[in-house]
């Protein structure tokens, strides 16, 4: 196989190209219902309209500038010099809306893309070209959010290229909405800048793949239709790579999609007459309360309603509710705010939208959505099968020990009901082969408010964390238990981090700190059910997903996985 893409030919007469910025639109009765809300409601001709013929096609271009703003470091000139330059700047954009062969497709140029609709942006295309074009082992740039009610977003570049998995991507467990590299050597596609660069020694073409794909395009009539009807052959007919297949798994719904409105008035539907055979609503730690302590007292209001518990619950944010109509109720959760507090009454994390604080899981013949920090996401059989089969591989690698009885700790004299700070503070007193280190943090430079190494340091030195949950609580908080572990056991694989982790078992039990080797020995996701049987087909899907990412990411560490289901 060679690397060379070799085409015959004198390039200085094939078409010209220039990168561009290539959206695929949604079906429309016209090109005109492809552009934005604000060209088509435009009285002050902010923007120019104009009916085109691109080669042998119809289109139509949109055109406009941004009022002259002032330059942003002019102050600081005049600040250091005295001298006002008084420059002023602009922002020239077009886009171009072309029907080829019954697609519609878009070109930008500028800001170009926010004359874009929305609702009629086909985000699935920038990583329908990637995952059959780029080449695994020569990504250069990836950006990816993290699927486990954390919400994180993560972006790495590596300018030489390099495996697609050296990123350390957890393809079953992210969503990757950005994707650049090299196409494969094998691939031979027919575009006009392959046709005049092809002759050139080791040539390989580039892609951008995000929402839409950055490439050179001819700016020819003829040849642009050449291009634009190769990549959607591309789509049709090639053969989606295996190593990238794992990349569709799962979907983000843009903003303005049409299925938003009937997702959210399930989840208020849910919210208010729970059924277990549509889907289910519960309680999700937004982004901002992954980082430090756990919260012990959660206040706000959703509604009128004022939250101050230690407990926050699905009833917390359903009591806000009555009597509203599901239109009004999501409104309401937007609007309403919860705050997390620390056991002194510090805020962990600010005020936030109590539609951050729920999660919801909507069944489908065919597919899994999920409302996770605020967005809904699309889940294939694919993923669903493949979360499956390792939290049940999870699931079944249970320690040789159990943990006491819930209930045998005592009662927290203020709620009279057993907290996990009780819990875990009981079980050295019953078993010393357990040493509670609740609530001991570690802040490192990653961490800065610091991360909670473990619950209990358990037989065999392996971090143990501890959550209870219910149907009240909604299984989701164990997502947050998932990620925690997880953040637990590659802090502490740092040489430094664990030298300090060292420090905080000896000054609990210097004898113990002894025993301990050079990285965690295990980790263990204790974990009460109150209300039922603790099972893996009784956990959201997102809480399947972040074990998920634990386990996968533990298995590569050699850091042993175990669940105990505590009694």
């Amino acid at each position: 196989m060679t690397e060379d893409l070799i085409e015959s030919g004198d390039p200085t007469t094939l078409s010209p190209t220039r990168k561009m910025s290539l959206y695929r639109m949604y079906p429309s009765d016209s090109l005109l219902e492809l552009a934005a809300p604000k060209i088509l409601e435009d009285t002050h001709e902010t923007f120019t309209r104009r009916e085109v013929r691109v080669g042998p096609n119809s289109g139509l271009l949109i055109s406009g500038e941004s009022p002259a703003d002032a330059v942003d470091w002019v102050p600081a000139i005049k600040s250091l010099t005295g001298v006002d330059l008084g420059f002023t700047s602009t922002t020239a954009s077009a886009a171009i809306f072309l029907r080829i062969d019954d697609v519609n497709y878009a070109l930008t140029f500028g800001h170009g893309w926010r004359y874009l609709r929305d609702s009629k942006l086909d985000r699935e295309f920038g990583l329908d070209v990637a995952v059959r074009l780029l080449d695994p082992d020569e990504i250069r740039r990836i950006t990816r959010w993290a699927l486990s009610a954390k919400a994180r977003v993560d972006q790495n570049m590596v300018p030489g290229g390099q495996g697609l998995w050296a990123f350390g991507l957890r393809e079953h467990a992210e969503l990757v909405r950005k994707l650049s590299g090299k196409v494969h050597g094998d691939v031979t596609v027919d575009l006009s800048y392959v046709r005049r660069r092809g002759t050139y020694r080791n040539f390989r073409l580039s892609l951008e793949c995000g929402d839409g794909v950055q490439l050179p395009l001819g700016i020819q009539g003829e040849s642009l239709t050449s291009d634009l009807r190769e990549l959607t052959q591309v789509v049709a007919q090639m053969k989606v790579r295996d190593r990238l297949e794992p990349l569709q798994w799962v979907r983000r719904l843009a903003p303005g999609h049409d299925l938003h409105d009937i997702l959210d008035s399930t989840a208020a539907d849910l919210l208010a007459q729970p059924d277990t055979n549509r889907g289910e609503v519960g309680i999700a730690y937004p982004a901002k309360y992954y980082d430090g302590p756990d919260v012990q007292v959660y206040r706000g209001h959703v509604g009128s309603t004022q939250i101050d518990t230690h407990d926050l619950g699905i009833d917390n944010l359903r009591s806000g509710l009555q009597g509203r109509s599901p239109e009004d109720q999501l409104r309401t959760l937007r609007s309403s705010t919860i705050d997390g507090l620390d056991e002194n009454g510090h805020s962990l994390g600010g005020n936030v939208s109590a539609l951050h604080w729920m999660a919801a899981e909507i069944i489908d013949p065919e597919c899994r959505y999920i409302l996770l920090d605020g967005d809904w996401y699309r889940l294939g059989d694919k993923y669903l099968q493949h979360v499956d089969r390792i939290v049940a591989d999870a699931f079944a690698n249970t320690p040789t020990w159990t943990l006491p009885l819930w209930n045998a700790a005592p009662l927290n004299a203020k709620t009279n009901s057993v907290h996990e700070r009780d819990y875990n503070t009981y079980v050295p007193t019953v078993d010393n082969r357990f040493l509670c280190l609740d609530r001991k943090l570690l802040r490192t430079r990653v961490h800065p408010l610091g991360f909670e190494t473990c619950d209990l340091l358990g037989p065999g030195n392996v971090l143990i964390h501890v959550k209870k949950v219910s149907s009240e609580t909604g299984s989701s908080v164990l997502s947050h238990l998932f990620a925690q572990g997880l953040v637990a056991a590659e802090s502490l694989s740092d040489p430094a981090t664990w030298t300090e982790f060292l420090q905080l078992v000896r000054d609990k039990d210097p004898a113990r700190a002894d025993t301990l080797g050079s990285r965690p020995d295990g980790l263990v996701y204790a974990i009460h059910r109150s209300d039922k049987p603790l099972l893996p087909d009784t956990l959201f899907t997102f809480a399947r997903s972040a074990l998920v990412s634990a386990a996968i990411s533990l298995a590569s560490a050699n850091i042993p996985l175990q669940i105990s289901v505590i009694p």
